[in-house]
């Protein structure tokens, strides 16, 4: 059975609830979850939320008899107490632990995909970790040269050609390299991880009205046509450069597209997360595994209540086992 590594997120928000909600209710699931955080929490957050849980202490040895009928954890202990809604920068580096645990952990094959659970970028920082972002801690970790953020729909993906940068910066990276690099990962990624064999992608344009012909900005004529125009004498299948306020609307397609490659984080997702929320999973390209994750944020106001939805982590452990059975 397939065995995904979940890092759990950040204690005081609502990574602990939606871990225990989506896996520690004796749900039949077709893979085997093992959460990465500290037992303590775990017992004490499911009390909170009145969920009645079997919590099993993962240590590796017993990875052949994982029945799903309880909670598995793989400990990583908190130096403090934690309260739901009370966030604390002290605890920065039990997140990097178990973080930096679960990928390399999945990277020897112990695991044969990893789910993450939501940080706060600001939270980790503060308490002395340099942190920017999952993707670029993946990136890091794993030693893989370019990775691509995506989110994903049932019916639509969204790739980012830059990701957590100032607005400023990224006109600085619009680079017939980078966006080659970012094409080249979102074809591959397509091909063996969805079993696409010619995925049509969509290149929206940098600036407004992609462009209007070079009288808004010179990125969309001088860079981003003329490398899809040399990619499509080659092997690829890519439409554009387009523009962002009308790529969105399906009417408009005259083919099937199967990804979307926006230049930067605000241009793509909030399109996306509009039309999915909670149904997203967000997804790390270029990667030697698997990995996803909700489409959320830590949620601190919400976290110790029982109505916390666990769907985006349901969505995001159900697809990183679905793209494990290609594989």
């Amino acid at each position: 059975m397939t065995k995904l590594a979940v890092s759990s997120g950040d204690p005081a928000g609502i990574g602990p609830d939606i871990c225990i909600k989506a896996f520690g209710t004796k749900t039949k699931l077709k893979y085997s979850p093992v959460i990465f955080g500290d037992p303590i929490l775990f017992k004490e957050r499911a009390k909170i939320l009145g969920q009645k849980i079997d919590l099993q202490i993962y240590n590796g040895e017993n990875e052949k008899h994982l029945s799903n009928d309880c909670l598995w954890i793989k400990p990583h202990n908190l130096k403090q107490p934690i309260k739901p809604g009370e966030p604390n920068s002290a605890y920065a580096g039990y997140l990097m632990d178990l973080f930096e645990d679960a990928i390399e952990r999945t990277i020897s094959k112990e695991f044969d995909g990893l789910v993450t659970g939501p940080i706060n970028k600001e939270l980790m920082n503060k308490g002395g970790v340099s942190f920017q972002g999952h993707t670029e801690v993946l990136a890091r970790v794993s030693k893989t040269q370019k990775v691509l953020m995506m989110l994903a729909s049932k019916d639509l993906r969204v790739a980012l050609a830059t990701t957590h940068i100032s607005i400023a910066e990224v006109p600085k990276m619009i680079t017939r390299e980078n966006l080659l690099n970012c094409l080249t990962v979102l074809r591959d990624d397509l091909r063996t991880k969805w079993s696409i064999k010619n995925p049509c992608i969509k290149i929206l344009g940098l600036n407004p009205h992609a462009g209007d012909g070079g009288f808004i900005g010179k990125e969309d004529q001088e860079i981003i046509a003329p490398l899809v125009y040399d990619l499509n004498q080659q092997d690829f299948n890519i439409i554009g450069p387009v523009s962002a306020d009308t790529a969105f609307i399906k009417k408009y397609d005259n083919q099937k597209v199967d990804a979307i490659l926006a230049m930067f984080h605000d241009q793509g997702l909030p399109v996306i997360k509009t039309l999915g929320f909670g149904k997203l999973v967000n997804i790390t390209l270029g990667l030697p595994f698997i990995r996803t994750s909700v489409d959320h944020g830590t949620a601190y106001n919400m976290a110790g209540n029982d109505q916390v939805d666990e769907s985006s982590m349901l969505e995001a452990a159900n697809l990183a086992a679905l793209i494990t059975s290609y594989q």
